[in-house]
């Protein structure tokens, strides 16, 4: 999701009608002061002149979920943890895996499921709750900062498998099997890439920029490019109409609702560009930090303030 989130909150990140969201540190409220379309378009990162050395070492909460790797799920939350299962009525249990994304900010556990309930069961368990949240089905992931006692703040990311954005197969040209494989690897590296701007770079946020960058390196990690029309698709936008009819709508709730449409529009005029830059960067064989560094450098209007 973005993860941003320095803070306790419950962002989620909605693949298709918010975003793939996170709960967790670092992101905002959900209801933020209102900033002006040009000052929200203008804003970026602030990029420091050297990057430390990478990978960063895995923070410490990360050797308690060792065992984890290929171990039962559920049994290990309970053993490890004291973290019960028995307040809910699972669907699929044994499609529950525990596998560690690595990253340039470390690595972190990942807990996949396979049934959207279950990714609302498990989104409970972690935070100390006997009781699921009803979460859209537009919502399949989240990077949380755990709320339950035994794992307080560790951050950990849940993923559900089901399709990008909520976006079918046949609109994308392929077949159900490979979008499911691709839409998991998308969801993970964009998930990774919060994690990553916020250890690296300090902060995240929940905003367009910080989207644009997490579905363009989650783009090449499921496709090996980027395609503007592909992430006009993500966001539920339609080229040259500004107008958005998905998730991105859930990343300028900050702008006053009758100047979002200047967002839409930006937005969709700058995805020709980054893909231009993109399509450039690879052909070169460009480190992917630094394809992370030039996206969050670079405001939507290609000007302006830092974040």
């Amino acid at each position: 999701m973005r993860t941003d989130e320095v803070k306790t909150i419950s962002t989620c990140q909605s693949d298709g009608m918010g975003k793939e969201q996170a709960v967790g540190q670092a992101k905002e409220p959900h209801s933020p002061e209102k900033v002006t379309v040009s000052a929200y378009l203008a804003q970026h990162y602030a990029l420091p002149d050297e990057l430390p050395p990478l990978p960063l070492p895995d923070e410490p909460f990360v050797k308690m979920w060792r065992e984890a790797d290929g171990a039962d799920a559920l049994a290990f939350l309970a053993d490890a943890f004291g973290l019960s299962s028995l307040d809910f009525p699972w669907q699929a249990m044994d499609a529950i895996h525990i596998r560690f994304a690595v990253t340039l900010a470390g690595r972190l556990p990942v807990v996949t499921t396979a049934s959207h309930a279950d990714f609302s069961f498990m989104e409970a368990l972690v935070n100390g709750r006997d009781k699921a949240s009803a979460y859209p089905p537009t919502v399949n992931a989240f990077t949380i900062e755990a709320r339950a006692k035994a794992i307080y703040r560790h951050r950990v990311i849940l993923l559900n498998r089901a399709p990008y954005s909520n976006v079918p197969a046949e609109v994308v040209g392929l077949a159900d099997d490979d979008w499911l494989r691709r839409s998991q690897a998308l969801r993970t590296r964009h998930e990774c890439v919060h994690y990553e701007t916020l250890r690296i770079f300090g902060k995240m946020k929940n905003h367009a920029l910080d989207e644009i960058a997490a579905d363009a390196m989650g783009q090449i990690a499921a496709f090996g490019n980027f395609d503007a029309d592909r992430q006009r698709l993500f966001f539920g936008l339609k080229c040259g109409e500004g107008t958005c009819t998905g998730r991105l709508s859930f990343y300028c709730q900050n702008v006053k609702e009758e100047e979002r449409p200047q967002v839409y529009r930006a937005v969709d005029e700058v995805l020709d560009a980054v893909a231009a830059d993109i399509r450039e960067q690879t052909a070169k064989g460009v480190p992917e930090i630094e394809i992370l560094q030039s996206l969050l450098g670079q405001s939507i209007t290609r000007k302006g303030e830092t974040l």
